[in-house]
Parts: C-alpha cells; sequence; structure tokens
C-alpha cells in the first residue's frame, strides 16, 4: 500500500517515493570583468517568457559541481572561462519540471566566480536568445530573481575583497 507522510499517502513503489523526496541540483557561475569603473556580469536572456539568468544547469554523470559550472557556462554563454572561488548556493521550489510534472521539488544551485579566458557571446547554446554584459550597478534591475541578484552581490564583493 505505501506510509503516510503529513497526512498523504505514499506508494510504497520506490521510484515514485524518490521522486517524492527528490532534490535537484545545479551549478553555475558568475562570470564577471572588470573595468577601471565597473564591474560587468554575464547575463543570459529570454525572449519568450522574458528572463535574465545567470548561466547554469545539471551536472552529467560523475561531473564535479566545479567541472559542471564550467560546461554550463561555456554552453550557455560562449565564454571558456576559469574557475574561482565558490561563493555559495542558493535553493528554491520548482513546481514545472517537465521531467517531474505534478511535483513540487527543491533546486539547489552551486555558484562559482568565473573570469573568461576566451571564447565569445556568439558561441552561445541555443537555450537563451541573448547573452550580455551587464553593469553590476544595474544587476539587481535586470536579473529575473532576488536569489541570483544576492548571489551576484555577494560574489562582487568577494572580487572587490570583502567578504
Amino acid at each position: 500500500m505505501g506510509f503516510r507522510y503529513k497526512n498523504c499517502v505514499i506508494p510504497s513503489n520506490p521510484l515514485v517515493y524518490n521522486v517524492f523526496r527528490m532534490n535537484l541540483v545545479s551549478a553555475g557561475g558568475i562570470v564577471y570583468r572588470k573595468d577601471a569603473d565597473s564591474i560587468f556580469i554575464a547575463v543570459c536572456g529570454r525572449n519568450c517568457p522574458i528572463s535574465f539568468n545567470l548561466p547554469k544547469g545539471t551536472p552529467e554523470p560523475h561531473e564535479t559541481r566545479g567541472q559542471t559550472a564550467l560546461r554550463e557556462v561555456e554552453e550557455e554563454t560562449g565564454l571558456r572561462v576559469q574557475l574561482g572561488k565558490y561563493i555559495d548556493s542558493v535553493n528554491y521550489w520548482v513546481t514545472n519540471h517537465p521531467d517531474y510534472p505534478g511535483q513540487q521539488l527543491r533546486k539547489t544551485v552551486y555558484y562559482y566566480l568565473m573570469e573568461p579566458i576566451g571564447g565569445d557571446f556568439s558561441r552561445h547554446d541555443g537555450e537563451f536568445d541573448t547573452v550580455d554584459w551587464v553593469d553590476s550597478r544595474d544587476i539587481s534591475n535586470t536579473l529575473s530573481f532576488e536569489n541570483e541578484v544576492k548571489i551576484v552581490q555577494k560574489g562582487i564583493s568577494l572580487v572587490k575583497g570583502r567578504k
């Protein structure tokens, strides 16, 4: 039959149980470049629905978080990047995941500082429509999600040498 959890009956089928308790994991980067006056952040954009985000994605089997972040950032921005300091993670609920319809899943994204060492935005994959540099002073008016704004602010403070 199954077992009870918070007034719900959970089927004893292991696949259903694992989906019920699954946490999604991704890794990504805050790619930055500095000039004399500001720090610029690579931001990926979608036209429909309109959304501006940091590059991130799902690990391949046997990848470390850092390897995932490097691969995903290169794919989504077209930049070759150097992995820097781990910044922190953000957590949020996903309710519209195409692989798990009807499920509410907890997602954790691990972010790293990164600097470009080659490539260019014209090489980005088709997941996003645009990739551009955004002045860090405008990041709170650009990114679509507050948790990404906060992680960028944390990353910028590391770049500037503060904690």
